[in-house]
């Protein structure tokens, strides 16, 4: 016998333990006397049936109802306004959010699965992670836990994504039209779809003007965090031939650019424009810098309603729904003077 979310029962254990649902209890939640022989034959039955302790049955009988939420850990301000963004369509919907942040630790995933179990979560969002193990998703079907993805989502599931490829193409084509013709790309090498679908549209804003791009142009750095972004200025300023403007594929990477450019004393932006994406600290940079903005509140807010439509209907075919992004022109791409 299973309860209502597909997990199997106390007395499930019990029944194959050989004792009582209190002896169960006591070894659970380890607390209370059970001998060694007990105890191995409760967690023996525990491991054969695949229970998960409802953690949440208190809370559940107050009413309280809860998402759970993944996010991949990151120095990108984007991912905090997304998990905002998440909190509050939530909070507006009647329920509590059970946030976890993904480290990429040993045993991290199968942990945060089985937490959401047995909170007896309503649904869970993951952000920005792009595979969690088969097994754990069947997992959470089993238990009848739908599941959406934010960005760097599989195929074949209930995700919202954001349009990169174009978001990058506007930006890039602004860029274009102020007269630029050397533009440089700061991005990420790491072969997701994101990145990718940046990276492609920056290419293709080129072609479709008229420029060949440039591989000496493209800095495909490891992170996201400025450091990157700082050498992958300096390569472009002493061994390249000069950008008169550059796209950096996150804020942060253009933040590190900036680094370097005011060690050399590269003025912003009579000498290099410049343009930064996710729109996050670009506005506190000194000078504040041309960015593509991400519409995270309407993200958060179309993957809870997604989520909840999917616990309505699981049996539904897999949707799609799309983010657009808006320029932010804050005056740093201007006509070059080369």
């Amino acid at each position: 016998m299973k309860d209502a979310s597909g997990n199997p029962k106390m007395a499930d254990v019990a029944r194959l333990a050989g004792v009582s649902q209190t002896t169960v209890g006591r070894v659970i939640h380890k607390n209370g006397y059970v001998s060694a022989e007990n105890r191995q034959r409760v967690e023996e039955a525990v491991r054969k049936l695949g229970y998960v302790p409802n953690t949440m049955a208190q809370g559940l009988k107050n009413g309280v109802q809860l998402i759970g939420h993944i996010l991949q850990f990151s120095p990108n301000m984007l991912f905090a306004q997304i998990s905002r963004a998440v909190d509050e369509a939530c909070t507006q919907k009647g329920y509590q959010v059970l946030n976890f942040t993904k480290y990429g630790l040993p045993g991290e995933d199968e942990r945060i699965v089985t937490e959401f179990i047995g909170r007896r979560v309503s649904g869970v969002i993951i952000t920005s992670i792009g595979r969690l193990e088969a097994p754990l998703l069947k997992k959470l079907e089993r238990a009848r836990i739908p599941v959406v993805w934010i960005e760097r989502a599989p195929e074949h599931c209930d995700r919202v994504l954001l349009d990169d490829h174009a978001g990058t193409y506007s930006a890039v084509e602004s860029m274009i039209k102020a007269g630029h013709r050397k533009i440089a790309y700061i991005g990420l090498d790491s072969g997701q779809s994101v990145e990718k679908l940046r990276l492609q549209g920056y290419r293709d804003a080129l072609r479709d003007n008229g420029i060949a791009p440039d591989r000496q142009m493209e800095k495909l750095m490891e992170s996201y965090q400025p450091p990157s972004g700082c050498r992958a200025m300096a390569d472009l300023w002493e061994k390249c031939p000069r950008p008169t403007g550059v796209f950096g594929a996150a804020d942060t990477l253009i933040c590190g650019a900036m680094q370097y450019l005011y060690q050399a004393e590269v003025k912003i932006p009579t000498e290099l424009s410049l343009m930064g994406y996710d729109n996050t600290v670009s506005e506190i940079l000194s000078p504040p810098v041309n960015s593509v903005g991400i519409h995270a509140a309407e993200m958060g807010r179309k993957a809870v309603e997604l989520l909840l439509r999917r616990r309505e209907a699981p049996e539904g075919e897999p949707e799609t729904l799309w983010v657009g992004t808006e320029l932010v022109d804050r005056g740093t791409v201007v006509k070059p003077i080369k």
